[in-house]
């Protein structure tokens, strides 16, 4: 599929990577344009790094939406959690044995 520079500009500000855009074939990775909206991405399985949402429909929402909900949650969400993982006390082999035992018997 044939991408326009002007709307290469556009993915790529949306968070696309110079790569994605080999796996556009027309058929499963594809966008579309529109003056006023600018462009959005079809990209129903995820093949792409684009980083926001895409819909169940398989488009993301348009370009002059500026939609950056993920990007601007996700990353302080996973580094919290890894935060509280390694925060977190793990069971050694025995207590784990232990309560195994207790739960199931033998």
């Amino acid at each position: 599929m044939e991408i326009k520079d002007e709307h290469k500009k556009i993915l790529l500000d949306m968070g696309l990577k110079e790569e994605d855009f080999k796996l556009f074939d027309g058929k499963y990775v594809s966008y579309e344009y529109d003056e006023e909206m600018g462009v959005r991405l079809y990209d129903p399985n995820y093949e792409t790094s684009y980083p926001e949402y895409i819909d169940v429909d398989g488009w993301s929402s348009w370009s002059s939406e500026q939609v950056v909900f993920e990007k601007n949650i996700i990353p302080p969400a996973r580094a919290e959690a890894n935060r509280r993982a390694g925060e977190s006390q793990k069971p050694t082999q025995e207590e784990l044995a232990d309560a195994m035992k207790k739960k199931f018997g033998k």
